[in-house]
C-alpha cells in the first residue's frame, strides 16, 4: 500500500501555478490551504512576486529545503515537465488539478500517460488529474478549490466527481454533517480507489466511507478491499452509468466504461457494501453515520409523535420494508405510557403524544422507551402546533441521544428552524422527512453484517477452442464435482449398451455438436422416449431435422439420459470484464428468458453466499415446498453452485458456463444439459 499520509499531513506545501487573480484556480487553492493550521506554503508562479503576502518562486526547484507536496494547478501540457522539476527536487508526493487529460480526447489521452510514466519512473505518488483536490478535516488541510471546508466528522467521501463532492460538502455544511477526509480522484492516472480505501481501512478518525464511483480499476481487488472495509466500518456506494445513457455520460465524463449495473449492485451487496441509486439517500445515511449509527442492531424501531398523520405515514414505511420493524409494546409497557400521557394519547406504536406536548412530555416517554432493550432505534417526529417548542424538544433529545439511538425527524419550515439549530450546534442532525429517515435507515439495515471471508481461488488451464466438445467439458466437470447425466453413445449401434448402464426409461436424446447451442429450439432433443426403438426412432428424427435446418451442422453423437423429475433451474457462469466470473442462479428450462427471476453473484462463492442466493429469488417457495411439494436438497444446490464458481476460477479461459435445465429434487441435483464456452 502506498503511503498516503503526507497528502493528508502535509508540513511545506508548494503550490504550483498560485496567483492573486481571484478567478483562477490557483488563488483558490492558495486561499484554501493558508485558511488551515500553519504550514510553510510556497506559491510558484513565473508572473509575481508575492502570493497571497508570501513570498513567490519560479520553480520548485527554487525553494529552500524538502518540500512534502506539491500540487500542481497548470496548462495540461506543461504538467509533465513541472513533474520532472519535482523529481528532481526530490518531491515524492503531488497532487494534479489540472484538466485537459483523457476526459478531452486523444491529445490528453497521450499527455496523461505521459504524466503517469513519470510518476512511475520516480516512485511519484500523484493524486489526479482533473481533480478537485484533497482535505483531511482532522487536520484542518483544505488543498482544494472547493467553496469552505467541511465540518469536523467521521464520514469520509471518495468521488470520481468533482462537482458531486462540493455538493455534498457545501449541503454537508448546512446539515451539519462532519466529515474527516475527503478526495477528489480525478481521472486517477496513477492513485485510484483502491488506495484511499485501504488507506482508510484502518484510519481512526473515519468510522463510515462513501464512495461516488463511474468506472473501478480492478474489480477482484476493489471487491476485496470492500470486503475488509465492511469488516470494520460501513461503505456506501453510489455507482454511475447505471443506464446506456449513463454508461454514456461516464465514458464522455472520465474517458472510463462503467460496469453492469446488475453486476455491480450484486458484487457490492456479497461484500457488505451499502448500493445507493440516488444523492438523496447517500446524503441521508450521511445523517445516520453522523448520528453514530453503524450497521448493526438498527432494525426495531419505536415512533414519538406529536401528529397523527406523519406518524402513520412513517408507520406505513417502516412495514413495507423487509428488514425493519416496529415494536409491540407489552401491556406493561403501555401502562407506564398512560402513567405520562394525557388520556387521549396513543400509546401503542406510534406513540401520540399529541400536538400540545411540551418537552417534559417528550422527556417522560423517552425515559421510559430508553429502558426498553427491544427498543434499537426511536424515530421522533416534531411538527409545528401553536403549544410546540422546538428548541426545548432538541435539547430533551440532545440529552437521550446518549441513552438510545434517537432519529430526529422536525417537519416543517421557519417554525421548527429553531429547534433545528439546537441539535446542529450540539452536532446532532437532523431529518426533514420521515421517508428519508426510514429509507436510510432501511438501505443501513439491508446490508447490516459482515460479508463471509472468501475463498481461495486455483490455478487456470491453457486456452481452448470456442466451445468445449463433451468430452473436454465433462473431463474439466469432473474436477469440480461436477456431472452431466447421461451416457453418450456415437452410433445407433451404441444405443442398446447405453440403455443397459442407464436402467429403465423413459429417456432423453440430445445431439451433441458444437454447431448447437440451445437444442430445443432446432428439435435436437427428444423426450418420454421409452425404448430402444423409440430412441432409433428418435435418431433419424434429429439428424434429419438438423441437417435440413442447420448449414454445416456436424453431429458428434447423442447423449442419452434417463428422465429425471424436480424443480428446473439454471446455473451459470459468465465472466464479466469487470468484477470476473459472475454466478447467475435461478428458475431454469426454457422459463429463464421468460420470467428473469434470477439472482447474482461473484465468485469465489462461499456455501453462505450459495445459501443467501438461493434465497433471493422469487420463485423460492418452489424449492422449499410450497403448496404440499416435497422441499428439494437445497444443500445439493447450493453445492452446485460454490463447484461452478470454483470452476471458474480454476479456468480463466472459460468465458461462460451454463447449465440449463439443472433439476433440483429431495434427494439431490441433476445436471442435464450443460456447455462451456472458452477464449
Amino acid at each position: 500500500m502506498m503511503n498516503l499520509h503526507t497528502l493528508f499531513n502535509p508540513n511545506k506545501v508548494a503550490v504550483i501555478g498560485a496567483t492573486n487573480d481571484e478567478t483562477k484556480v490557483g488563488y483558490a487553492l492558495m486561499k484554501n490551504i493558508l485558511a488551515g493550521s500553519a504550514r510553510e506554503v510556497y506559491p510558484i508562479t513565473l508572473s509575481e512576486t508575492h502570493v497571497l503576502g508570501h513570498v513567490a518562486y519560479t520553480s520548485v526547484k527554487m525553494v529552500p529545503g524538502e518540500i512534502d507536496l506539491a500540487v500542481i494547478a497548470v496548462r495540461a501540457d506543461i504538467v509533465s515537465t513541472i513533474l520532472k522539476e519535482c523529481a528532481e527536487k526530490g518531491i515524492t508526493n503531488t497532487i494534479v488539478i489540472s484538466a485537459g487529460f483523457k476526459e478531452a480526447g486523444e491529445a490528453g489521452v497521450r499527455l496523461e500517460q505521459e504524466m503517469a510514466d513519470i510518476a512511475t519512473q520516480h516512485n511519484i505518488t500523484l493524486l489526479g488529474p482533473n481533480c478537485l483536490g484533497i482535505m483531511n478535516a482532522h487536520a484542518d488541510w483544505n488543498a482544494s478549490f472547493a467553496v469552505g471546508k467541511p465540518a469536523v466528522g467521521g464520514i469520509a467521501f471518495l468521488s470520481q466527481s468533482g462537482a458531486l463532492g462540493t455538493a455534498l460538502l457545501d449541503w454537508a455544511n448546512k446539515e451539519g454533517v462532519g466529515f474527516s477526509k475527503f478526495v477528489s480522484l480525478g481521472n486517477e492516472a496513477s492513485l485510484t480507489e483502491l488506495e484511499f480505501l485501504e488507506y482508510l481501512i484502518d484510519d481512526e478518525d473515519t468510522k463510515a466511507i462513501l464512495l461516488y464511483i463511474e468506472k473501478v480499476t480492478d474489480g477482484p481487488r476493489f471487491l476485496e478491499l470492500a470486503r475488509r472495509v465492511t469488516q470494520k466500518k460501513p461503505l456506501v456506494v453510489l455507482r454511475a452509468g447505471r443506464s446506456v445513457r449513463g454508461s454514456a455520460a461516464v465514458a464522455s465524463h472520465t474517458g472510463s466504461l462503467a460496469p453492469s449495473d446488475k453486476v455491480f449492485g450484486a458484487a457490492l451487496a456479497q461484500v457488505g457494501a451499502i448500493p445507493v441509486d440516488s444523492l438523496r439517500t447517500l446524503f441521508s445515511l450521511s445523517k445516520l453515520f453522523e448520528l453514530g449509527f453503524n450497521t448493526k442492531n438498527l432494525q426495531r424501531i419505536a415512533i414519538v409523535t406529536n401528529g397523527g398523520g406523519p406518524s402513520v405515514n412513517t408507520a406505513d414505511l417502516i412495514g413495507m420494508s423487509d428488514s425493519l420493524t416496529l415494536v409491540t409494546f407489552s401491556d406493561e409497557t403501555e401502562e407506564s405510557l398512560r402513567g405520562v400521557l394525557p388520556p387521549m394519547a396513543a400509546v401503542g406504536n406510534p406513540i401520540d403524544v399529541i400536538g400540545d406536548a411540551g418537552p417534559n412530555r417528550y422527556k417522560d416517554v423517552l425515559d421510559i422507551l430508553s429502558d426498553l432493550p427491544q427498543i434499537e432505534v426511536i424515530i421522533v417526529l416534531v411538527t409545528p402546533q401553536m403549544m410546540t417548542d422546538p428548541a426545548g424538544i432538541a435539547e430533551v433529545l440532545i440529552s437521550q441521544h446518549t441513552k438510545k439511538p434517537i432519529i430526529p425527524v422536525f417537519m416543517g419550515g421557519d417554525t421548527v428552524e429553531a429547534g433545528i439549530r439546537v441539535l446542529k450546534q450540539a452536532g446532532m442532525v437532523c431529518f426533514n422527512s420521515p421517508t428519508d429517515a426510514v429509507e436510510s435507515l432501511d438501505a443501513l439495515a439491508r446490508h447490516s453484517g459482515k460479508a463471509p471471508e472468501p475463498v481461495p481461488s486455483t490455478p487456470r488451464l491453457s486456452p481452448h477452442l470456442t466451445m468445449l466438445p463433451l468430452a473436454e467439458m465433462q473431463r474439466i466437470l469432473s474436477e469440480s464435482n461436477l456431472q452431466l447425466e447421461g451416457v453418450f453413445v456415437e452410433n445407433k449401434e451404441s444405443v442398446f449398451d447405453a440403455l443397459t448402464r442407464l436402467g429403465a426409461g423413459p429417456y432423453a436424446m440430445k445431439a451433441i455438436s458444437s454447431a448447437l447451442v440451445h437444442k430445443s429450439d432446432l428439435q435436437a432433443v427428444k423426450l418420454h422416449l421409452a425404448n430402444a426403438e423409440a430412441l432409433l426412432h428418435a435418431w433419424d428424427d434429429i439428424e434429419t431435422y438438423v441437417r435440413n435446418h442447420t448449414e454445416g451442422a456436424v453431429i458428434d453423437g447423442m447423449l442419452i439420459q434417463p428422465m429425471v423429475k424436480g424443480v428446473e433451474c439454471i446455473v451459470g457462469m459468465k465472466r464479466d470484464p469487470v468484477f470476473g466470473p459472475t454466478i447467475v442462479f435461478g428458475l431454469g428450462g426454457i422459463f429463464v428468458e421468460i420470467l428473469k427471476d434470477s439472482s447474482i453473484r461473484i465468485a469465489p462463492v462461499t456455501e453462505e453466499d450459495a445459501f443467501k442466493q438461493i434465497s433471493e429469488i422469487k420463485g423460492i417457495p418452489l424449492l422449499t415446498g410450497a403448496r404440499g411439494n416435497i422441499p428439494v436438497d437445497i444443500h445439493a444446490l447450493a453445492r452446485v453452485i460454490t463447484s461452478l464458481s470454483q470452476l471458474a476460477l480454476a479456468h480463466q479461459e472459460i468465458e461462460e458456463i451454463d447449465f440449463n435445465p439443472v433439476f433440483a429434487t429431495s434427494t439431490g441435483t441433476h445436471i442435464v444439459d450443460a456447455r462451456i464456452m472458452v477464449k
